[in-house]
């Protein structure tokens, strides 16, 4: 399990500054919680932690990056936030960590539903530009999409990823640890329905794209059969315990609000989903099939 170490105030309110300059931190782990002056925090020792604040400097931020320490910073209000919000990234990355191998073993087992939703997914990719997968996993979608560099929070998916030969950069959704217009196109499959913030997270995409550049979004849809299903068994499923589904309509409402134009819709699935046993050819639009590819642009 993870610790988190957040940057706090005299009061134990979030310090409104870079990390490293905070009066004191807050050490949370599992239900322990200690708080400890800065000339007492030591990044060398702090073991399986993720550093939790506002902001931080160029230079700090190079310095924990080099010694591979996982860090979240947000514009976060207060400590209740920030501890409700490390729960939720903490149970949803533990979900990925612990079950890598069932985790692969979904994509062999279902191999036609994943290769069609592959399928659906080139059908909007662009040809040229210097793309990155938002969530990359390990690696099932960029890899025969082309993609090279991805974001990832869990490290059991990240190293699997890395393997594979993709770039991968530790890094949520919400604050990308990456400069502005600095890609062509991002992909994010699978992924906004485990993001704490999907409209924050949209607008980070937005900003580390170029002008005209692409998102797209790879969801299963809960306005269909498929994902009406998943709704159904989500208690009872070790990743999508923690998911929250969106459907087509509501995921072009969040691209519209973080700045982004609704440009095509492809969708595959359109049958039951146990019963395929070929690739689908992906068909224009949303709405009938349970898995949706839908493309903004900057």
């Amino acid at each position: 399990m993870k610790k988190a170490v957040i940057s706090i105030n005299e009061n134990g309110d979030i310090f409104d500054g870079n990390f490293e300059d905070s009066p004191f931190y807050l050490i949370v782990e599992g239900d322990q919680k200690k708080k400890i002056q800065d000339c007492a925090l030591d990044i060398n020792k702090l073991g399986d932690s993720v550093l939790i604040g506002k902001s931080v400097s160029v230079e700090f931020k190079n310095i924990i990056t080099s010694k591979s320490i996982e860090y979240i910073f947000l514009d976060f209000v207060n400590a209740v936030e920030v501890l409700e919000y490390f729960k939720n990234y903490s149970d949803k990355i533990q979900v990925f960590d612990n079950n890598t191998e069932d985790y692969e073993e979904w994509f062999e087992k279902n191999k036609y539903v994943y290769l069609s939703e592959v399928e659906a997914l080139k059908k909007v990719m662009p040809k040229e530009g210097k793309g990155i997968e938002i969530g990359v996993g390990s690696g099932r979608f960029a890899l025969p999409l082309g993609i090279k560099v991805g974001v990832e929070p869990s490290k059991q998916m990240a190293d699997i990823a890395k393997k594979n030969g993709i770039d991968v950069i530790f890094g949520v959704a919400e604050s990308l640890p990456l400069e502005d217009n600095s890609f062509d196109f991002a992909l994010m499959a699978v992924t906004i329905c485990f993001v704490n913030d999907p409209l924050k997270s949209l607008k980070e995409c937005y900003r580390i794209l170029k002008p005209k550049g692409k998102i797209i979004i790879g969801i299963v849809d809960s306005d269909t059969t498929l994902g009406r299903l998943y709704l159904e068994k989500k208690e009872n499923s070790v990743f999508y315990k923690h998911a929250r589904f969106f459907s087509s309509k509501q995921v072009i409402d969040l691209l519209e609000k973080s700045g982004f134009t609704f440009k095509q819709a492809y969708q595959v699935l359109l049958g039951d989903y146990r019963q395929i046993n070929a690739v689908e050819e992906p068909k224009e639009g949303f709405g009938e099939g349970g898995f949706s590819v839908l493309v903004g642009e900057k």
